[in-house]
């Protein structure tokens, strides 16, 4: 019985050393903001900081619903506040780092950028 027992135990240790392990990604949840932008295939969420493509799923179409009516056209960007995950980019195109949205917090329209424009005239 004792030897049943020192084996059994022995392929216990044996199985769990040999197993594959688990790759540790961070699941984190952090706070950012900045502009965002969804056009087709491809979401970007630009802190000023740094540049994340947004993975998309279901929080993304969320964020895009709430995004499109403050949008002056297509391509202008809208202040987000969101939570999510940070991961390094398993493409090797694309962004460095991504970002799964876990929550949206809120939505503004950009800040309007006060262009000036000067005309220059020769008489």
């Amino acid at each position: 019985m004792k030897k049943i027992t020192f084996l059994l135990i022995g392929v216990l240790l044996f199985w769990n050393c040999t197993s594959p392990k688990k790759s540790n990604k961070q699941t984190e949840t952090v706070s950012l903001h900045g502009e965002f932008l969804f056009l087709n295939d491809a979401a970007v969420l630009n802190t000023g900081n740094e540049i994340y493509g947004v993975v998309i799923d279901e929080k993304l179409v969320e964020l895009d619903l709430q995004t499109r009516p403050l949008q002056k056209d297509e391509y202008d960007m809208v202040q987000v506040f969101i939570k999510g995950v940070v991961e390094k980019n398993p493409n090797e195109e694309g962004w460095e780092n991504i970002v799964r949205i876990v929550a949206i917090d809120s939505v503004a329209p950009s800040i309007p950028e006060n262009n000036s424009i000067i005309k220059l005239s020769t008489k």
